[in-house]
């Protein structure tokens, strides 16, 4: 049915204060259907009546929250503020807002928002309360919520170097940006916003343009996602931005705002412009390079070359696209080029593609000819990792194969030279004693010779610093030796007491910047035999710096010194020996020649005449006077009797032989004289110029060999010696941490001694007194109390027995040797087997305290190791002295192990070997293992004592 609205009567208002007034419920459902918590209190604010509302926010039945305290549905925080602001404000007419917690009926509480309004009658007096509740815990969550969500952006804002902006594209200014910006800009926020100019201000002059075309297509509607551009950094800097955005519109599709992210990627476009660079300068090294970089696909057939493939094989790569490698390659390097395919078929079958083959062969030239290449092949690889290929590069080697060879042919000619001389020729490595000798320079030693003659031990630590790299045939014989090993080392084996002053004269002269040197000194060969020998040593210019090869040679003279000898005791004996000796003999008397052998006039080619009438210096080469000259003018004083060493004299003829000449004081005719004793070591001086022309040429072959791999070395020495450092970093903590466990172990060992064994020993001492006095006590009682100390007593033997385990008193009290001496002791005594320990040379060495702890640690790791899993019945343990080492023997006669059966068998056994080696390592010394199963074990410490001894 369709009503006519003019049809129906509006009330007037009289009509409507009757309907109002005459209907109560209208009201209450109207409050109902309002959905908020209306209640009516009276003047003291205690509930009447609430709606449905009212009770769903409590949780109570109307008729069962009228009747509740307010200390029941409140905190006490809520009660307080009833009483303190509600309520007061109410008494004076007061209405009241605000917000407060109540606890509803299942205890939780709620905060709500309320108002209170106070009701007066017709004097003015309060006599109702209307009370409206809001809950607010949907409100407060989405309150916390925004705030959590606030200070995420804002942390992310303010940590970010990324900035966040609002662009207002109406006004041209920027509704926000992030702190950041001034990380970013080197402006701060409050800059941007005093000074609207100026983003243009700072962006670069060149993207002005740029940037206004930007600006015209976002007022447009458009928007690029991103955009790059520079800028001017605040210090000066010019900058690179990106900046992503989005546009912003009104609700008629206008576009109003622009928000957006701006990066930094200054550090980006540098990368990509060093990596451009790069790119071009490794693009040029590809192209000029002489070796060739090359591609072949999976059949082995080129792709690509650089163009310096022309210049080794002759072929342009036009000609050789397409073609296999195995028709480029001779049919010898062929099979070498095979069998490194079968290896790399075997490597790939696994799934492995990073073999890198690394051939030299023989290329087929385009003249017919010939030449070597060294060539690297590794394999290449798409983007899903599959084989797509080959990458190489390759070498013409051809003059360094020839250079090569000839340096074999070389080496192999001062080989046979150097293994068939007939004199003892020695190769020396001389580099330790140059490092020594610095050293001595650094702590202040300027005069060598009186160091030396000062701290002998200085010169026989020299001796041991000198390394023999390689003797020849002649030495063998002359020294007794049936093998170069023999000889290999040091010259502890050959030097004698005697020879030490020699020795001194010839480190003396090296110290002091020397290169030469010749003297007879004795040595002893390996039967003991003590010879006699003339050294001479010559440092080549190229090792005169480091003194790492040393050419000596040595010259039995031990028939003419033992002649010399015997003309000592007899003038006559003198005679017949000379006349038969190969060198040639002057006896001097007050400037005269006495007497003169056939040997001398068949050296210098005068009469015995000539030579009585000769001044002998007038013989001397001038090229070698001055240099003798203050030995000559001893000699002709009569003081001189040691050798002069080696020189040039001329013969009658003119000739120039050298010869070396020592002088003897004798007996003549009842008085003293001097006999000069000249040996022709011309032919000598030969075989050595000879030796030292073709070692010479053998070094520089090597050298030019020993540049091309001197930039690998670099790469590796740099390496090495990275590792070395990480080695000894980690040396250095694990012996910290070492240290710190044996004073960790000490301490606790304290403890247990000195606080819970004497406690304990307290405890028992009063269990065994407990009824001392008491005659008539339960036996029961007494036996228990016995059996109780009895228990002690086996405690406080396991506590003392830990404590001596952590730390044995034996090693701070007694030492060394007395504590390993206990240790085997209780050993042998605890497990039943036989161990015997003896100990030699230690007592005056002052051990070092870590060192002392760590060899007690190591032997009784072995001993524990014998008692828990070898099965032995005796056992045998040394501790002596033998220089320059201190040794530890530990042998049984248990079952053995396989080398590799610690590991497997026994986790916890294999831990301790690895500690002993690990504390042997840390203390500079070595551990060797020899076992077998079935055999026994037998274990060896070496420790050197330098680095053992207590220094300061």
């Amino acid at each position: 049915m369709k009503i006519d609205r003019d049809t129906i009567a509006r009330p007037d208002a009289e009509t409507r204060k009757r309907l109002m007034e005459s209907d109560p419920a209208l009201f209450r459902s109207l409050i109902e259907a309002s959905g908020m918590a209306v209640s009516i209190h009276d003047k003291n604010l205690f509930p009447l009546w609430g709606n449905q509302a009212y009770a769903d926010l409590w949780g109570y039945p109307v008729d069962e929250i009228l009747d509740l305290p307010h200390e029941l549905v409140m905190p006490p925080e809520s009660v307080e503020l009833y009483r303190s602001s509600v309520l007061p404000n109410i008494r004076k007419g007061r209405p009241w807002e605000g917000e407060y917690v109540i606890r509803a009926r299942d205890g939780s509480l709620h905060t709500v928002k309320g108002w209170f309004d106070p009701i007066a009658d017709e004097t003015g007096e309060v006599t109702h309360v209307i009370a409206i509740k809001q809950d607010l815990s949907d409100v407060i969550r989405m309150r916390e919520a925004l705030g959590a969500a606030e200070k995420s952006l804002n942390f992310i804002s303010d940590c970010t170097s990324d900035i966040f902006f609002r662009l207002n594209l109406h006004t041209g200014l920027y509704d926000y940006l992030s702190p950041s910006v001034e990380r970013f800009s080197g402006y701060t926020v409050r800059e941007y916003q005093a000074c609207p100019m100026l983003v243009r201000k700072i962006v670069h002059p060149d993207w002005h343009g740029y940037l206004d075309v930007i600006m015209e297509e976002m007022l447009a509607g458009t928007v690029r996602d991103e955009l790059e551009f520079q800028f001017i950094h605040k210090s000066g800097k010019v900058h690179w931005a990106s900046q992503r955005q989005i546009l912003l519109r009104d609700k008629n599709g206008e576009p109003v705002a622009v928000e957006g992210i701006a990066t930094d990627i200054t550090a980006r476009k540098e990368a990509e412009e060093r990596l451009r660079a790069s790119e071009e300068k490794y693009r040029f090294l590809a192209e000029n390079t002489a070796d060739v970089i090359w591609t072949m696909d999976n059949d082995y057939r080129l792709a690509y070359a650089t163009p310096s493939i022309v210049d080794i094989s002759g072929y342009t790569m036009e000609e050789l696209q397409g073609r296999s490698f195995r028709r480029m390659i001779t049919r010898p390097s062929l099979r070498r080029f095979d069998q490194a395919l079968v290896r790399r078929r075997e490597s790939e079958r696994t799934g492995d593609y990073s073999l890198i083959n690394s051939l030299e062969l023989e290329h087929i030239h385009k003249d017919g000819g010939t030449f070597w290449a060294e060539t690297v092949i590794k394999r290449l690889l798409d983007d899903k990792g599959r084989p797509c290929g080959f990458q190489g590069v390759s070498r013409d080697v051809t003059i360094r194969r020839e250079a090569g060879e000839a340096i074999l042919a070389s080496e192999a000619r001062f080989r046979t030279l150097f293994e068939d001389s007939p004199i003892s020729l020695w190769e020396e490595d001389l580099t330790k004693l140059k490092f020594y000798f610095d050293e001595l320079r650094e702590r202040g030693v300027t005069d060598f010779r009186r160091f030396f003659y000062d701290n002998p031990e200085g010169l026989a630590r020299c001796a041991a610093l000198v390394t023999v790299v390689d003797v020849n045939k002649a030495t063998l014989s002359l020294l007794g030796a049936t093998s170069k090993e023999e000889l290999f080392g040091n010259l502890d084996k050959v030097l004698t007491e005697s020879s030490m002053a020699a020795f001194a004269e010839e480190m003396i002269l090296l110290a002091s910047g020397g290169r030469e040197y010749c003297g007879e000194i004795t040595n002893r060969t390996l039967d003991g035999e003590t010879i006699w020998v003339m050294v001479h040593f010559f440092v080549p210019d190229e090792y005169k710096d480091t003194l790492s090869r040393v050419i000596v040679s040595l010259l039995d003279v031990t028939p003419r010194r033992r002649a010399e000898e015997a003309l000592m005791d007899s003038e006559e004996r003198y005679r017949v020996l000379a006349e038969n000796s190969q060198e040639g003999v002057i006896v001097m008397q007050n400037g005269t020649a006495r007497y003169v052998n056939e040997s001398m006039l068949r050296i210098t080619g005068y009469s015995a005449r000539e030579l009585e009438e000769l001044d002998f210096t007038d013989m001397v080469h001038p090229g070698d006077r001055n240099e003798h000259a203050p030995q000559f003018a001893r000699l002709d004083s009569g003081e001189m009797n040691e050798s002069l060493g080696s020189f040039r004299i001329l013969t009658s003829s003119g000739g120039i032989k050298w010869v070396n000449m020592s002088v003897k004081p004798i007996m003549w005719g009842g008085r003293e004289a001097q006999m000069l004793i000249l040996t022709n070591i011309t032919r000598y001086k030969a075989l050595e110029s000879e030796l030292l022309i073709a070692h010479a040429q053998m070094e520089n072959r090597v050298r030019k060999r020993t540049a091309e791999l001197s930039k690998a070395n670099v790469r590796l020495k740099a390496e090495a010696e990275e590792r070395g450092k990480a080695q000894e970093r980690i040396q250095a903590l694990t012996q910290q941490l070492i240290r710190v466990q044996e004073d960790e172990r000490q301490r606790i060992s304290r403890d247990l001694h000195d606080n819970v064994a004497q406690d304990l020993s307290s405890i028992m001492l009063k269990m065994e007194t407990l009824f001392d006095g008491h005659p008539d006590a339960d036996p029961e009682l007494a036996r228990r109390g016995e059996a109780v100390a009895n228990v002690l007593r086996n405690t406080i033997a396991s506590v003392r027995e830990i404590a001596y385990g952590l730390r044995p008193p034996a090693l701070d009290q007694l030492g060394l040797v007395q504590a390993l001496t206990n240790l085997c002791h209780d050993a042998g005594s605890r497990y039943g087997f036989d161990v015997d320990f003896f100990s030699t040379g230690i007592e005056n060495i002052s051990l070092d305290f870590d060192v002392e702890i760590n060899l007690y640690r190591m032997v009784q790791e072995a001993v524990r190791n014998i008692c828990r899993h070898a099965g032995a019945t005796k056992a045998v343990i040394r501790l002596v002295k033998s220089h320059p080492d201190i040794l530890i023997r530990i042998e049984d006669n248990g079952r053995g192990f396989p080398e590799d059966g610690p590991a497997r068998t026994d986790p916890g056994k294999r831990m301790g070997l690895q500690s002993m080696e690990e504390r042997a390592r840390l203390i500079g010394g070595s551990l060797e293992i020899q076992t077998l199963t079935g055999t026994g074990t037998r274990i060896l410490f070496k420790v050197p004592i330098e680095s053992a001894r207590r220094h300061g």
